[in-house]
């Protein structure tokens, strides 16, 4: 497939991906999600998915913490990937280009969402807002939307068609005391979004299962699917349980009756 037609492919790919937030978060912007579709783009489905659970792994707790945002992991996974493919690696070596691609893109990115959405976009959604105008903040939402991620989009499919070579230049040039900071704020935002997921659905009830599953992986050497398969028994040996207890309860009932 002639390289013009790839890097097509890869940008409308990576609109697909930017346009996860058109209509509220949906995923699609996640590694598992979008490398599969850049292997099918360039003619190795199968590394594309090795490549996508890769960096799933790494950006597991990549989510939007308040105004925090996690890397681009649209730019980081299709440039990983076609790496991958393109030079035939194993798919571990994606991050090595991926993660330093993802946090270089979040800066323009924020430098765009910072400048350019509130004066052009927000401040005239406020105005309509004011006026009671639904479908004028309906439209500053989409024009915001399709303003950002169209030029994304074009940005990801030209740095692959310039090469991996090119964007590596790039990265080597940024300041080392930036690159640090950048991530170690990659690294503690995972661990923020963690604790906040773990702090809305940890109970007294739930809580125990949680140690549970830390003590099979760190103690007992049981892989994370492993884990996953008995949390899985788990759930339904309670579901029938409680079935049971229901019928007890209704046979209960109609003795008394």
């Amino acid at each position: 497939m002639d390289l013009f037609v790839q890097a097509i492919l890869i940008s409308l790919i990576a609109l697909f991906g930017y346009l996860n937030a058109a209509m509220g978060s949906s995923m699609l912007d996640r590694p598992l999600i979008i490398a599969p579709l850049v292997g099918l783009a360039l003619g190795d489905p199968v590394t594309g998915i090795m490549v996508g659970a890769t960096l799933e792994l790494v950006w597991l707790g990549a989510f939007p913490v308040g105004a925090s945002n996690p890397p681009d992991m649209v730019s980081g996974t299709i440039i990983g990937a076609s790496f991958v493919i393109g030079s035939g690696s194993e798919p571990g070596t994606a991050i090595a280009l991926a993660v330093p691609v993802a946090t270089l893109v979040l800066m323009i990115a924020n430098l765009f969402m910072a400048i350019v959405i509130p004066n052009l976009f927000v401040s005239r959604a406020d105005k309509y807002a004011a006026k009671g105008n639904v479908k004028g903040v309906e439209r500053m939402h989409w024009e915001a939307v399709w303003i950002f991620a169209i030029p994304s989009a074009i940005l990801v499919g030209f740095s692959y068609y310039l090469g991996a070579p090119f964007i590596e230049e790039i990265v080597n040039s940024i300041p080392e005391f930036i690159t640090h900071g950048l991530e170690v704020a990659t690294g503690i935002i995972p661990a923020i979004g963690f604790a906040m997921l773990a702090r809305m659905i940890m109970t007294k009830d739930v809580i125990a299962f949680f140690f549970l599953g830390f003590l099979l992986y760190a103690y007992m050497g049981v892989p994370v699917l492993g884990v996953a398969l008995i949390a899985c028994v788990i759930v339904a040996v309670i579901m029938t349980l409680k079935k049971d207890d229901k019928k007890l309860e209704v046979v209960s009932d109609d003795n008394e009756f």
